[in-house]
């Protein structure tokens, strides 16, 4: 029987903090123990065993150059395919899919179908003052969460990032504070907690910014105005601000206009201290979608691949929309855990589709083809961006038969290219 083997600095996927200090025992081909430990990381990297083949044609098991050529073929009849959940791809399986979008003509959608994040044009049209986490750990002695409860969502944020880390310029300690709709496990961590609905987010950051500016405020139309004012002193008194924020915070129709008033506020605290905004983007790579589709086309997700270059209409090229308008005639989706709260009227229209899936999962929504794929981080290796846009490389713990998403993407890519008898997979120039 082998020694079992143990990886160190092993970088989780489990969610989008993307912790890189893990050590990771493999005995007898299977994972052992996990150091320390997190039940998103027990999650992520526990394999379930299932008898799924690794390509399906129609639910039946299929050979990978069978699967590819069917493939191939449904794509050949598409005219306007689109590309969904980038989001579960390493940055390198990212790129070869954009690549695929481009000899396609397809739509891409790179953001999470689950969840609403507009912060790609806002930082493309008014900016926004944002850092490492490392840097809001060794810095911050100021917290305010505002819709975000890493204490559920990132079980070690505390610890490794925020109010339980080790600041490394820090004398004394943090100060928490929050706002949200309703009271968290991050919440009964906070000096200071505002009660506030969603809907009040936009008036909320109106008056942070107009007590930042010295504005008069009428107190009879801002019922928490003084939970709001102790949270701007304790903000502009701080050596150094972070306000955290998550996908309830900028989710909504409004989410664009309230992420553009916080950064402003956040300008405003930088005239005489320090402030940044760090948003807490689901993982395990949406961010790193948003980044490879800006490098490659200079557009913030979504955008169309055309012949005289891409596209881009954030909203009507939304995924959402363009199901609804019946936009779509083929759909190449990248399955992972967005699936489970994806709304229910997107997996239906989604289900009625020609479908290729690429997953490392068994997935409930039907396919023509599936092709089931090595997980990043667990069964092959890669990089993924961490929420704070800073890229970490990954470590294949596991062996598998499986092949690599990217590699499968290239396969498709070359051969829908023989099939229209080209030699290059790019269609559009890129930027």
């Amino acid at each position: 029987m082998s020694q079992p083997i143990t990886f160190a600095d092993v970088v989780c996927c489990g969610c989008s903090c993307l912790c890189d200090d893990l050590q990771i025992t493999v005995a007898a081909g299977q994972i052992a123990q996990i150091a320390p430990a997190c039940p998103h990381a027990a999650s992520y990297f526990a394999i379930a065993e299932d008898a799924q083949s690794n390509c399906q044609i129609n639910g039946k098991a299929a050979t990978i150059d069978t699967a590819i050529a069917a493939a191939t073929k449904l794509l050949a009849g598409a005219k306007s395919p689109l590309l969904l959940g980038l989001g579960e791809l390493t940055i390198d399986g990212q790129r070869a899919a954009l690549d695929w979008a481009d000899r396609l003509g397809a739509y891409v959608d790179a953001g999470n179908p689950a969840e609403s994040d507009p912060s790609g044009v806002v930082l493309q049209s008014t900016g926004m003052i944002t850092a490492t986490l490392g840097e809001i750990r060794d810095r911050a002695d100021v917290i305010l969460f505002w819709n975000a409860d890493p204490a559920t969502t990132q079980p070690r944020h505390f610890t490794r990032f925020s109010l339980d880390a080790p600041g490394r310029f820090l004398t004394a300690p943090r100060t928490a504070l929050a706002i949200d709709s309703q009271a968290t496990a991050t919440t009964a961590r906070a000096e200071l907690f505002c009660e506030s609905p969603l809907s009040q987010n936009l008036e909320t950051a109106h008056t942070l910014l107009a007590l930042a500016r010295g504005k008069k405020i009428d107190r009879k139309r801002v019922p928490q105005l003084q939970d709001i004012e102790s949270i701007h002193a304790r903000l502009s008194s701080a050596t150094y601000a972070a306000i955290v924020c998550a996908p309830r915070f900028y989710g909504g129709a409004d989410g664009a206009a309230i992420l553009e008033t916080l950064a402003d506020y956040v300008r405003e605290l930088n005239r005489n201290s320090r402030a940044i905004i760090s948003l807490e983007r689901s993982g395990p790579n949406w961010i790193g979608a948003a980044e490879s589709i800006a490098w490659r086309t200079g557009y913030p997700s979504p955008v169309r691949f055309a012949a005289d270059g891409p596209t881009f209409d954030p909203t009507g090229y939304r995924a959402a929309k363009l199901l609804s308008r019946g936009q779509v005639d083929a759909l190449i989706r990248f399955d992972g855990d967005w699936l489970t709260s994806a709304p229910s009227e997107l997996l239906t229209a989604m289900a009625k589709l020609p479908t290729i899936s690429l997953g490392w999962r068994q997935s409930e929504l039907p396919a023509n083809i599936q092709f089931r794929v090595a997980k990043p981080g667990v069964e092959c290796g890669g990089s993924m961006h961490r929420l704070d846009d800073v890229p970490l490389p990954l470590t294949q713990v596991l062996p598998t038969t499986r092949m690599t998403a990217e590699d499968a993407i290239r396969r498709m890519t070359n051969a829908s290219c023989a099939a229209s008898g080209l030699t290059s997979s790019l269609r559009s120039p890129s930027v």
